[in-house]
């Protein structure tokens, strides 16, 4: 195959599909004079003029006037090229001149042209002596009109008596004039075919001429990438004339093997290297086998067209002693061997550019020469140009293509070479890697192919010395689109094609997207696109690549603790192409499997606009990020919090306008106006009421509005829209388990479990209402199901634990607490046991233990932070440490040591007052018998809003201690309990006074660090105004209601508000520890 044709299909490497396959340009429409002012240079005339005689000789005449309009028609023009073939014929410039917009002339002095051989010729002497004559035109500017002329002489016939020559008017760039001439004898019979308009023909005394006239007024519409798709399948326009003096295929068969015929009889070297070749083969076909292999990998080919330099081909002795040949030589020697091992073959002549026309029979319509091997009623073709390829395998442009086999005992013949490899397409990948907690993936890639990728890699590799491998297969991997890094590849010998090439690297991908927000893709390479649009037209048809089949599989191990919300398994089909995925948890692995079976090469007509919604299904599956959540059990509202990143993943209405209320309701939520939000995602849903996203965004919106009902009626809506998405129903039952509805809840996952009966999210949620509920037999199966799930999950063994130790059965419930720890053993899992054995008034020493374990682990950790370099981790040890010295206390009470459980709960309060932690500090003060800070507490737990389910229980208790102290329960006139009043005395206790720090008003926000003191141990300036940037020294100085347990080495991180005012000075006050989630 030439290089320019194998050149073209390596593009496979990075354009794998076709986007479009139209080839006519566009015309200026009647009447109009279409504006030509933005082109870089206009052709104002070309002529071309043919003569050719008898014998096979010909002349050429040339000329063209080209206007510069712009910088870029200069550089295009500045230097001129003249090929010709030096052994036929010759070249002369008349001349190159220049006129000026004045009217002066610059002429470019004929003795500047330089005559040099042609690339083709510079890389392969002995095949072409293809030359070239470089201008360098002078004196070349915008405005100018560049003029040449110029005439070759072909003295030599390429075959004596007979002539061809094919023309290709320009369709991509704009021509006033274009003239083709094309004179032969008045008595020569030729063969002869143009498109468009047809000539017109005269009689010149002895001659007969042929004139084509035309003019391109618009460049044609074909993009690039298109024109490289056409190149690349072999479906180039034909040229637009064609003539020849051969009067049929078969003169043009006996032509060539009268030139090959003698060169392919077996030397006596020849039939010594087939006896070593064909020692061990059993039969013809192993022969066969063997011969192609030496002759495909073991002699470098020479890329060069067919016609270029000569048509005859060396001899097969010549070309076993050079070891290299052109694609005539390669077929020879293949020949040669074969029919000294008793096997006859033929040469086919191809056309790797365009189809060929049979109505001219004409060498000039060939560029490559590939073997036909008969067999019985079949053809075997074969290809040794490709060096590396499969046995009978043939590139793209040579398929589905017509190629004149030339027998020697009987009159050639067209025959079609095959549409299709001789094998399916494969292509297999596998990755097995690990996420960590820092968002790096890590893994083991392991891929197999067969087929057109699998011939361009194994060409690429063989080009390559193996230091250099890396390198490409880093770019294969970019060009798949994994941006990560490759290491340690290796791969089958490029020369092995009777298997299909392996190849394997590790992988480092670190930030994994979107690993941040806590979902990823799962890692795989996707070959399903949809084709692109022109003017929003789609393309007449669209290449899917050989028939075959992809099977791609991704094995990523999750960091521990995280578990993903797995998708829905994927079932495309169409007539031509099917899209299979399947979504799977194998332990702590998530298996992603793909399968794409393509079943016939090309979509035409109106297949291509279903193909495109075909492939936009498979990329939104593709592409759909997995959310994943922590194993450990969490609060409903976390929950709830924990799917807002799959909420953002759920498809977007295909109404614009529903789109703009939502992009405008979200500017709301950015600008901090729920409000504003609500009523974006309202419009968004009226206008669109399948819009399955905005009704769950609206009813998160309405919740944090405390508009409870609207809410959960807006969730319900996010079902009803959509009842097959499962995220819908958790987001529901997630809202109403926060608003302590558990009955509803539970009907809510028992609805879900309908549609999606093996989601992995049902057991665990429906064992922990069920067990809140104290339904304990009820929630068992459905916790030991959660379990076998995620045997290695903190969080379903402690919900298993927790229902156990409830239900009274402490054997049970221990080993699960136990296990949960050895399987995450930090702070994090220590404390939830000990917090529940607490509860539960159970084994308060095993209790004890973990707490303090937990508090000392995480006290030792926040010593590491620095408010110099504060990250987002940073602040969730002042929550935790308030959480775990909560625990810590409730474990003191129950074992009686009142002391200590009053220090660590006095010290979570002020970090964290949450009504948990101060029911329990209340229930201390009782017991001290001080019952009026008692109630004080009581009071102040009872008038907060619940955060969810489990306050809810703690707000009634509170009030039920309070009645038992005979102390009285405040309400307002609407019965509603004083939140406002308890608001104010606990911002107040979040506050402290300052000294008049300026002399106008002025605000800032700061970031302070405390240490056991309890004292004030650095400051952080955030943002405010300028002149408050030092008072950090003053609130250095400062003291704060923020207490530390006795002998606690732990650091809490606090931000707050400083505001100051003329008249009465300064404040500075806390900001609730839970409303402070990240640094900036």
């Amino acid at each position: 195959m030439s290089c320019r044709v194998f050149g073209l299909f390596l593009l496979f490497l990075c354009n794998a599909f076709p986007t479009s396959t139209a080839q006519d340009g566009k015309k200026a429409s009647p009447g109009l004079q279409p504006d030509h002012s933005a082109e870089a240079f206009v052709v104002e005339e070309n002529t071309d003029s043919f003569s050719f005689e008898n014998d096979g000789t010909s002349t050429r005449d040339s000329l063209a006037r080209v206007r510069m309009q712009s910088d870029a028609g200069v550089q295009r023009f500045g230097l001129l090229t003249f090929s010709y073939q030096k052994s036929v014929e010759t070249v002369e410039i008349d001349y190159i001149r220049v006129r000026k917009p004045d009217g002066s002339i610059v002429a470019t002095p004929l003795d500047d042209v330089q005559d040099m051989p042609s690339n083709i010729t510079r890389e392969a002497p002995f095949y072409s002596d293809l030359r070239e004559k470089h201008a360098p035109v002078k004196g070349l500017s915008t405005g100018d009109v560049l003029e040449w002329q110029c005439h070759w002489r072909q003295t030599k016939p390429l075959v004596p008596g007979q002539f061809w020559t094919s023309f290709a008017f320009s369709h991509d760039d704009v021509v006033l004039k274009q003239q083709v001439q094309i004179s032969v004898p008045h008595d020569r019979a030729v063969k002869i075919k143009s498109s468009g308009a047809p000539p017109t023909i005269s009689e010149d005394g002895q001659r007969r001429v042929y004139k084509w006239i035309r003019s391109n007024l618009e460049r044609a519409n074909t993009s690039k990438a298109d024109a490289v798709q056409l190149a690349i399948h072999g479906r180039l326009a034909p040229p637009d004339v064609q003539l020849s003096s051969f009067q049929s295929w078969e003169e043009v068969g006996r032509w060539y093997d009268g030139l090959q015929r003698e060169r392919i009889v077996p030397s006596p070297e020849i039939r010594e290297k087939t006896a070593e070749l064909s020692r061990n083969a059993p039969d013809d076909a192993a022969k066969l086998r063997a011969i192609y292999k030496y002759v495909s990998t073991d002699f470098r080919y020479i890329g060069v067209s067919f016609g270029i330099g000569r048509y005859q081909p060396h001899s097969a002795a010549e070309v076993l002693n050079n070891q290299y040949g052109d694609c005539k030589d390669k077929h020879t020697l293949l020949a040669s061997l074969l029919a000294a091992a008793g096997v006859r073959v033929y040469p086919a002549l191809i056309n790797s550019s365009h189809a060929i026309d049979p109505d001219v029979p004409s060498p000039g319509q060939f560029d490559h020469v590939i073997t036909a091997v008969p067999q019985g009623k079949d053809t075997l073709w074969l290809d040794t140009t490709t060096e590396v390829a499969p046995f009978g395998y043939l590139a793209v442009p040579l398929r589905a293509k017509r190629a004149l086999v030339v027998f020697s005992d009987k009159p050639p013949d067209f025959q079609q070479t095959p549409a299709d490899p001789p094998f399916p397409t494969l292509w297999t990948f596998r990755i097995d890697a690990k996420l960590d907690d820092s968002g790096t993936l890590q893994g083991k890639v392991e891929q197999t192919m067969r087929g057109d990728t699998e011939v361009i890699l194994r060409a690429a590799l063989r080009s390559l010395p193996r230091a250099q491998w890396k390198d490409l297969i880093q770019r294969i991997s970019y060009g798949t689109g994994f941006a990560g890094e490759v290491s340690d590849v290796t791969a089958s010998a490029p020369e092995s094609t009777e298997a299909p090439i392996k190849f394997a690297y590790t992988y480092q991908r670190k930030d994994y997207p979107d690993w941040k927000e806590h979902r990823i893709v799962p890692p795989a390479p996707n070959v399903v696109y949809p084709p692109g649009e022109e003017d929003g037209k789609l393309p007449a048809s669209f290449w899917l690549g050989a028939p075959g089949e992809f099977q791609f599989e991704s094995r990523v191990e999750l960091p521990k603790g995280y578990s993903p919300d797995l998708p829905k398994k994927k079932d495309l089909q169409q007539d031509l192409i099917e899209y299979h995925s399947t979504y799977a948890l194998e332990g702590n692995v998530l298996v992603s499997h793909y399968r794409v079976l393509v079943k016939a090469s090309e979509v035409t007509g109106a297949g291509v606009k279903s193909y495109k919604e075909f492939a936009e299904k498979v990329i939104e599956d593709r592409d759909q990020f997995i959310p994943l959540s922590s194993g450990l059990a969490e609060s409903a509202e976390a929950g709830v919090l924990g799917v807002t990143n799959r909420v953002r993943a759920l498809p977007d209405s295909s109404d614009p306008m529903a789109r703009q209320f939502e992009e405008e309701a979200k500017a709301a939520v950015q600008q901090g106006s729920p409000q504003g939000a609500s009523e974006g995602f309202k419009r968004a849903v009226s206008q669109d009421p399948k819009f399955t996203r905005d009704w769950i965004w609206l009813g998160e919106t309405y919740l944090g509005l405390r508009q409870k009902d609207a809410g959960v009626a807006a969730l319900r809506q996010a079902v009803e829209s959509d009842p097959q998405q499962p995220l819908s129903y958790k987001v529901l039952a997630f809202a109403l388990t926060s608003l302590n509805r558990r009955s509803e809840a539970i009907q809510v996952w028992q609805e879900l479990a309908k549609v999606e009966p093996a989601d992995h999210d049902i057991p665990t949620n429906m064992g922990n209402l069920l067990s809140a509920e104290k339904r304990y037999p009820e929630a068992l199966p459905y916790l030991e199901s959660a379990v076998r799930l995620y045997p290695q999950r903190p969080g379903p063994l402690l919900s298993l634990g927790l229902a156990y130790l409830r239900k009274g059965e402490d054997d049970k419930a221990l080993p699960l607490f136990n296990k949960a720890i050895e399987f995450q053993p930090g702070a994090s899992v220590k404390n939830n046991v000990a917090y529940e054995l607490a509860v539960a008034n159970k084994h308060l020493d095993e209790a004890l233990r973990y707490a303090l374990e937990a508090v000392h682990e995480e006290e030792a950790a926040s010593q590491k932070v620095q408010l110099s370099k504060l990250a987002d981790d940073d602040l969730k040890y002042t929550l935790s440490l308030a959480a775990y010295w909560d625990t810590l206390g409730w474990v003191h009470y129950q074992l009686g040591n009142l002391k200590q459980a009053e220090g660590y709960l006095y010290a979570a309060w002020t970090v964290q007052q949450f009504a948990t932690v101060g029911y329990h500090l209340g229930q201390v003060y009782e017991k001290q018998q001080r019952r009026q800070d008692a109630a004080h507490m009581y009071r102040l737990v009872s008038e907060q809003q619940s955060r969810g389910a489990e306050e809810t229980e703690v707000l009634t208790e509170a009030r039920q201690r309070l009645k038992h102290l005979n102390a009285p329960v405040t309400a307002n006139r609407t019965g509603h309990f004083q939140v406002d009043r308890a608001a104010d005395e606990l911002s107040r206790d979040r506050t402290i006074s300052l000294p008049k720090l300026v002399t106008q008003h002025a605000s800032a926000e700061f970031f302070l660090l405390f240490a056991p003191g309890p004292k004030v141990e650095d400051t952080k300036f955030i943002s405010g105004s300028d002149n408050l940037r030092s008072a950090g020294k003053v609130l250095g100085q400062a003291h704060f209601k923020v207490a530390f347990p006795e002998n606690s080495s732990g650091r809490l991180v606090r931000r707050g508000i400083m505001a100051c005012y003329p008249s009465t000075g300064c404040s500075f006050v806390l900001m609730p520890t839970d409303t402070v989630r990240r640094v900036e």
